[in-house]
């Protein structure tokens, strides 16, 4: 709109109405200026609120050409049950979501759901945020380009690096993971070319963003990052290092290994440096262990352990099962199965994981997330008392659990002191989530058959819950 009309009522009060007659035509609002009746100066002080009205308030359609539609998605729809459910399952943030995604992944949300969804995935902390765009699929992208506030969902063009040059912290972070995700390679080639200049808490972000697609392509920038100024980019890099083998970190660590470490007969000897060779030092032996290690030997030697490839300990065709039973001098040998386990997990190599578990019985966490799922279960099946009531290895076990399993876990339980334990509702909701559906009915016999009402609450949420998830299946066949 133009302010040609109140621009001739300006020039005309600054004249005067005696040497000039005011004239409405150049309005917007002309019809109802000509209307007023009165004196020249009433006239025009009507026409020019009129105008001023006009202009503050008043708008001209403004053509907006329309978007293009919606991109098709050919999966199925989800039926109106399973769609209801997913409602309530939301609502109270259940914990069957997880299972409730994964058995719904081969179907699209409604058209009536999926801002619901979007909204869902937008709030802070949001836990199921792919999960729920992954469901809204194509459509959803398309409805979130439509609102600004949903911006941060819709993957960013990657043939405009604006972002990368000129954004935020945040919006450098996931444009810089979007292109991880697409080209590990250039990723980690666009953050070698600004590496210098980036302060220490933007190099270590951006660092931690190549976890993902980690691989050769790699070592170049990590071994950088070994020489910055800032201790948690180099700890970065080293966690980094480690799960490539094949680099030359993982050549100097086998070296060291050979270096350190001998064997005569049945016992594993083992000599570390008084003092560190600056080499040593920049590889991070030099690095503290977990907090039950009470020397600097100690300290080095998990370092060492962690650090060096698996393989580098297996000369002479012995076999993890041959090293591990290895006499130990000095009282080095917990630092040293310790260092094995951060080795075992960080490459999930089963053969180690497998030896480990038949050594002791028992595993950490990470190398129980190694072990093949055959030697597992053969283990569980032949234990009793504490090594099958162990919430490590089962929680280790995908679901879902074998049968007999399951049932010799709820036996266990069934006679099992301290239900109001951890360790106790631990089991009951890992069985509740992991067991087959028909271990649903073994359960609430069991609540009906005992005269603890802590294990009966306990036995019955479980059946329930089991219950719950049979008819989930179901209303996604």
């Amino acid at each position: 709109m133009n302010s040609t009309g109140i621009e001739t009522l300006t020039t005309t009060a600054l004249l005067g109405t005696a040497r000039a007659a005011p004239t409405f035509d150049a309005l917007h609002t002309a019809e109802a200026a000509g209307a007023v009746i009165g004196t020249a100066e009433h006239r025009l002080l009507a026409a020019a609120a009129l105008e001023a009205a006009f202009l503050a308030g008043g708008a001209l359609p403004t053509p907006h050409p329309r978007p293009a539609a919606a991109p098709d998605d050919p999966r199925p729809e989800l039926p109106p049950a399973a769609t209801e459910r997913l409602r309530g399952l939301l609502t109270v943030r259940s914990d069957l979501l997880d299972e409730w995604f994964r058995a719904a992944a081969r179907f699209k949300a409604p058209a009536d759901l999926i801002v619901d969804l979007l909204s869902g995935a937008s709030l802070t902390g949001s836990t199921h945020r792919a999960a729920l765009l992954a469901l809204a699929g194509p459509r959803g992208r398309w409805v979130a380009a439509q609102n600004p506030a949903w911006a941060p969902l819709i993957e960013p063009d990657l043939s405009d690096d604006s972002p990368w040059l000129y954004g935020t912290p945040a919006k450098r972070r996931s444009w810089f993971e979007s292109l991880r995700a697409a080209d590990p390679a250039c990723a980690t080639a666009r953050l070698a070319a600004v590496w210098k200049s980036e302060n220490a808490a933007t190099r270590l972000a951006l660092l931690e963003a190549l976890s993902p697609g980690l691989g050769s392509h790699d070592e170049e920038l990590l071994e950088r990052a070994l020489d910055d100024r800032s201790g948690r980019v180099r700890e970065v890099a080293i966690r980094f290092l480690r799960r490539l083998p094949d680099s030359a970190f993982g050549r100097r660590m086998t070296q060291r290994v050979h270096d350190w470490t001998q064997v005569c007969g049945s016992t594993l000897q083992i000599a570390v440096p008084d003092a560190l060779a600056a080499d040593a030092l920049r590889d991070g032996l030099d690095l503290r262990g977990p907090r039950n290690l009470a020397t600097v030997d100690a300290h080095r030697l998990w370092s060492l352990a962690a650090s060096a490839p698996l393989s580098a300990w297996c000369d002479h065709d012995r076999t993890p099962t041959d090293l591990l039973a290895l006499q130990v001098a000095d009282g080095l040998g917990a630092p040293l199965r310790s260092g094995w386990e951060t080795a075992t997990a960080c490459h999930r190599n089963e053969q180690w994981a497998s030896a480990l578990l038949r050594r002791d019985g028992k595993v950490s966490g990470g190398v129980a997330e190694a072990l093949p799922h055959s030697v597992l279960v053969e283990h569980l099946r032949r234990a009793s008392g504490e090594q099958l009531i162990d919430t490590i290895l089962l929680d280790a076990l995908p679901a879902p659990w074998p049968t007999d399993v399951a049932e010799k876990v709820l036996a266990a339980l069934y006679s099992a002191a301290g239900p109001k334990s951890n360790t106790f509702r631990s089991l009951t909701t890992l069985l509740a989530h992991r067991a087959p559906y028909e271990v649903g009915d073994l359960f609430a016999d069991a609540a009906t058959r005992t005269d603890d009402l802590d294990r009966l609450n306990r036995f019955a949420t479980a059946a329930d819950i089991l219950s719950q998830r049979r008819t989930l299946h179901e209303e996604l066949s």
